[in-house]
């Protein structure tokens, strides 16, 4: 059996020293790659790809992929994806919706965020005086829609955060996502509702009954559970 985990968050260059990131930690997808790792014997083989700050597995055993960007993250995708079948992908990470297409400086002069590489990155470095600064963003692909796409008898298990919506607001977002890209299941949760290991949760079937969790244990104990089952069906 082989599961394929992706957890915390990217990061999207703005120059040679600064990013832009979110503040996904990483937890709840460590302790997903644990729970599966204590089906004893029977302990499939663990991919979890991670951005560079993100919790890790305190397993044994599990393959640790480091990304930084969505550009990365595509293609460690598509590497794994083309030397393995996964039965299972639990796709947890906080993918950014946005990267840094160009920077401009007030003169007017600045540089496509393509051209800042390992050759140049001391030439891109912002000045700290600058009063003010123009960045231009773009949408970044949307991972979980390539899944299916490439591994359709995959278990794919797709996450949604909100803040501060009602429970019936969260599972209609949770379930018009598991729709749209052919989940076997979608976390929805709500931002308000994490704190510490305190983590409401609701995991919606493709029927759309759910049941929820309150903790990150709980929710991962729920997803490794379900997902288990669904291959074993």
């Amino acid at each position: 059996m082989k599961i394929l985990i992706t957890s915390g968050g990217t990061f999207e260059k703005i120059d040679s020293v600064r990013k832009i990131t979110n503040m996904a930690s990483g937890r709840l997808g460590a302790l997903i790659a644990d729970e599966f790792a204590k089906c004893g014997e029977s302990s499939p083989q663990i991919f979890y790809v991670c951005g560079e700050s993100a919790i890790k597995p305190t397993a044994s055993g599990v393959d640790i992929i480091e990304i930084s960007s969505v550009k990365d993250l595509l293609y460690e995708l598509t590497v794994l994806f083309e030397k393995h079948k996964f039965d299972a992908v639990i796709h947890a990470m906080a993918v950014s919706d946005y990267t840094v297409q160009k920077v401009i400086q007030p003169d007017g002069t600045g540089y496509e965020s393509s051209e800042i590489t390992s050759e140049n990155l001391r030439e891109n470095k912002i000045s700290s005086e600058l009063d003010e600064l123009i960045i231009v963003m773009k949408k970044t692909p949307k991972i979980i829609r390539m899944i299916k796409t490439v591994q359709p008898d995959t278990v794919l298990v797709g996450f949604k955060l909100l803040s501060g919506v009602t429970d019936d607001e969260l599972r209609l977002a949770g379930y018009n996502l598991l729709v749209k890209n052919n989940c076997d299941f979608v976390l929805a949760n709500d931002l308000t509702q994490i704190e510490g290991a305190n983590h409401r949760g609701l995991l919606i079937a493709p029927d759309s009954n759910y049941t929820s969790f309150s903790t990150k244990q709980e929710i991962a104990c729920g997803i490794v559970s379900s997902v288990l089952k669904s291959i074993q069906n």
